[in-house]
This record gives structure tokens, sequence and C-alpha cells, in this order.
């Protein structure tokens, strides 16, 4: 029987040792509420203010602007409550796409890439300077691994005094995050995505803007999100935080190396295999790829039966695959259904290093994939 390999990442990484072992010890100390003035409630408030330091050293941000949630669906809710003009690109998170219910929709082209002459073009049109206008444009795709030209994206945005979102949740530990560098307004992050369990995402914010929150209570987090803290959930994320190397000082070279000798396989195997942003800037771990002929539920379920764990890329809450509206962004609408994502560990630092694929391995997954 072969062994099981998990090539899911991108929708969730695996609890991390280290993680583990804090949360089990922030357990230990006891009953911890940070409303509380006593012994324990001081105890659970550092726990919570040391996850934000770290949080915040990884991305430049002052860990004062940082907002703790219960994911960064919440996240992006309670940002996008505080907007009526939200503009978004076509290729978005779902989280972004049906929260912000907007109707002004930016192209991105074959790579997968947002149109920027568009942008410029369409903000020109429609942008009215009495009324706070919000960009959300994701920083890594989470199908396709494309990397968006982020800065560019809010420097036009800047010229036309809109205010910018970015969905950072697939770009934490796998590329350099530097917020206040960036000029960006807002930014939300998962934590499970880095190795700290689900249930916990945050919302760093320019505090120069007042925001209303959506969830009102007893004034926690600083007022913007009420209810008791998730203190195993922050200390966790924190954990994964601080254990993150610098993605471009630590390098994703064995990543890539995989992730490329995977795609030359399959090329060599089954030629008419489709790379979905192939020629882009991608993050070294994600594959998006499909055959034109094969529907993406019946190559999953061959290859779960091989011991391969994937995903579609687009698979909506009750498990199904549901068509892909990345993939159709980008000019591939009959193969919508057809995509299959592999999602690699962020990262090649030690912390995933015995999770790394071998190559024995993937050449069998490209045989796999070649008979399909």
């Amino acid at each position: 029987m072969n062994k099981q390999i998990y090539l899911d990442y991108n929708a969730t990484v695996p609890l991390l040792k280290e993680v583990k072992k804090s949360i089990i010890n922030c357990m230990e100390i006891g009953p911890l509420n940070a409303s509380s003035i006593h012994f324990y409630g001081r105890k659970g408030k550092d726990i919570i203010e040391l996850a934000r330091k770290n949080i915040g050293q990884l991305i430049n941000s002052n860990k004062n602007n940082i907002i703790f949630t219960s994911s960064a669906t919440e996240a992006i809710n309670l940002l996008f409550n505080n907007f009526k003009n939200i503009i978004v690109s076509s290729i978005e998170h779902l989280a972004v796409l049906s929260s912000s219910r907007s109707e002004h929709v930016i192209p991105v082209n074959q790579d997968g890439i947002i149109d920027l002459n568009f942008m410029e073009l369409y903000l020109k049109k429609i942008v009215k300077n009495d009324q706070p206008t919000l960009i959300s444009v994701m920083w890594v795709n989470n199908e396709t691994g494309v990397i968006q030209p982020i800065q560019d994206v809010i420097k036009i945005a800047k010229k036309h005094k809109c205010l910018v979102h970015c969905d950072a949740a697939q770009a934490l530990g796998k590329i350099n995050i530097n917020f206040e560098e960036l000029e960006l307004d807002f930014l939300t992050l998962s934590g499970h995505k880095i190795g700290a369990p689900t249930g916990i995402g945050a919302l760093i914010y320019n505090d120069k803007i007042n925001l209303t929150p959506q969830i009102l209570g007893g004034g926690q987090e600083k007022g913007m999100r009420a209810g008791t803290e998730n203190i195993l959930g922050i200390r966790g994320f924190g954990e994964a935080a601080k254990l993150m190397d610098n993605p471009l000082e630590n390098g994703c070279n064995n990543v890539k190396f995989l992730r490329d000798f995977f795609e030359e396989r399959i090329k060599k195997l089954r030629p008419e295999t489709i790379i979905f942003g192939e020629k882009a800037n991608r993050v070294s771990n994600t594959i998006l790829i499909a055959l034109p002929n094969i529907p993406g539920d019946l190559a999953l379920m061959k290859l779960d039966l091989e011991s391969f764990s994937v995903s579609s890329g687009s698979a909506c809450s009750s498990g199904k695959i549901s068509k892909s509206h990345v993939v159709s962004a980008m000019g591939y609408d009959k193969l919508a259904y057809n995509s299959v994502r592999f999602s690699f560990p962020p990262n090649d630092a030690i912390l995933y290093s015995e999770n790394l694929i071998s190559t024995k391995e993937l050449d069998r997954l490209a045989r796999c994939w070649s008979s399909l």
C-alpha cells in the first residue's frame, strides 16, 4: 500500500510541532481570559500581545494595528462592512467576492495577472472624491499561485485617492510582506495557512482610518471585535509567525525544484496538459493544471485512490467541485470544471523539510496523471 501523500497545503498547512507544543503549554497555564484583571487574565493578555508582536515583526507592521478574528473571511467581512464602494479583481477568493457584493470588477489576462491599464481607466471613470472607495486585490491567488503586482496596484489606487486592501492569506510564509513600506491600508491573514490551528485570522489596518465593528459586545480587540478572545488560536498564530523565516532569505529552492520537476514530467507524459499561469510570476509551491476532457472530480478521485491528497482549488462548502471562477476569468471557461491543484509546503524551511515529497513520488504522481 502506498504512503498517503498530502499535497493540499494551500487549503491547510498541518499544525507545526512547535505550534502544537506552545498551545499545550498555554492550556497548562490555567483558565485564561484576557478580560479578567487577576493573574490568569494578565497571563492571557500577555499571550495575545506577544502574538501581536510576532505577527507584526513578520509583516513589518505596528502590533497595535492588528485585530484578531476567527478567520481571514471574518476579517474581510469586518472591513468590507465599512465601505459601500468596493472594487475587486475577477480572481479574488470567494470571501472577497461574496462579502463585497461588488459590481465593480477588474479583469485579468490569460496569465491571471490583473489588467492595470483597465484598472487605471476604470478608476478615472467611477471614482468619486466624496465617497471613499476601497480596492481589494489578493497578493497570491489561492488556485494558481500567481503573484499580483501589488506595488503597481497601490500606486494606481493612491493616484485616484482610493484605499487598498490585500488578501495575503496565501502570501504569508511564501513571499516577503512589508506592510509599512508598501503603504497598504488593510491586510488580512489566516493562521492555518502557516501551520497555526484553524479558527484564527487577523485584520491589519491603518489606524488613521476609523472602522466600525461588525460584532458588538464586551469591547475586546480595541473595540473592533467583541467576544472572548481565542487565546489558544492566537498563541498558535503568534508562534507560527515567530517560526517563519523571511521567505526571501530562506528561499524556496527545493520547493521550486520539485514543482518544476513535476511540471516537466507531466508535459512530457501528457503534453496536452494546461498549466494555468505558467508564464507568470508564481509562488514556488502551487500548480493548477487541467486536461481538456477529464473532469476535475474524476481526476481527484483517481489520484486519491493512488494515495495523493490534492484538490480542485474550487471546492465549495459542500465539498463538491464547483466551477472555478479563476480559470474562467483567465479565459479558459471550458476547463473551469477540470482544474486540479497541487500545493506543496509553503517553503523548504526546516519546519517543512520532512514533508517535502521526493522526486520518485512525484514521478509516480506524474504517471498517475498521464493515465487519466
